[in-house]
């Protein structure tokens, strides 16, 4: 039976005012109940935090887990510069990072880079997600991460990915999205039909953790009917949109 790993990416505003209630979108997603939420801790605006205390307390009542994001710069990043973001996100009350733009680790260059990160967040007790976006990397990665994200490139990797079945498909997360790039690695445009095959697809072939959408910054106008089709017991990828 395939694992049903609900999660969510949205890089845009939860935040209704500079007080920091929950605005609609935040309240759509508390609603849905995915597992985890992939989200920006700040707003573009100055000084405005997008995971306030109220938007956490609504999806953690919900029981969603909260990933910030951070971005690493494939390794380039000053590394004092990433555990100061970490250090004070993990001091905020999120329940992991999600490290965007991670380095490929197909050698050991970076490797005690984000060693040093993983065992940050493991010791407050959190957990770690690092995208790669690719499909072809070393397991070493698996040493220091919960979750390996190859984001569009998922078919690709359980297709290919010769050690794959070596792990738990929780370890797995995959996306499929109309972001720029994505073309080139899924060969279609997602909408609603595509959105719930993929996610299924993912599913039955390893990868625990699947989300689709059309851009990171806002929900898609079929979000539900995506969440309530992908969350029934009895969708199958053939018959999941009539």
């Amino acid at each position: 039976m395939m694992k049903r790993q609900k999660y969510v990416i949205y890089y845009g505003w939860l935040v209704a005012d500079q007080v920091g209630q929950p605005n609609q979108i935040a309240r759509l997603i508390a609603a849905a109940q995915p597992q985890i939420l992939v989200a920006a801790f700040y707003t573009d605006l100055l000084g405005c935090t997008n995971l306030s205390p109220q938007v956490q307390e609504l999806l953690h009542t919900a029981g969603v887990k909260i990933l910030a994001y951070v971005p690493t710069y494939y390794g380039l990043r000053e590394h004092n510069s990433v555990k100061s973001v970490v250090r004070h996100y993990l001091k905020q009350g999120v329940d992991g990072i999600f490290f965007d733009e991670v380095y490929h680790f197909r050698d050991k260059d970076h490797l005690d880079y984000y060693q040093t990160l993983y065992e940050m967040v493991k010791e407050a007790g959190q957990q770690v997600i690092l995208n790669i976006g690719l499909s072809h990397t070393d397991p070493l990665i698996m040493e220091v991460t919960d979750i390996l994200m190859v984001e569009h490139r998922w078919r690709d990797f359980y297709r290919q990915c010769c050690w794959r079945t070596n792990y738990a498909p929780e370890r797995f997360m995959g996306n499929s999205s109309n972001e720029p790039g994505s073309y080139k690695s899924l060969g279609y445009l997602v909408d609603l039909v595509k959105a719930v095959g993929d996610t299924l697809e993912a599913w039955e072939n390893g990868i625990g953790w699947h989300y689709s959408t059309d851009h990171y910054i806002h929900l898609p106008e079929w979000y539900k009917d995506y969440t309530r089709l992908v969350g029934s017991s009895k969708v199958v990828p053939s018959k999941a949109v009539s």
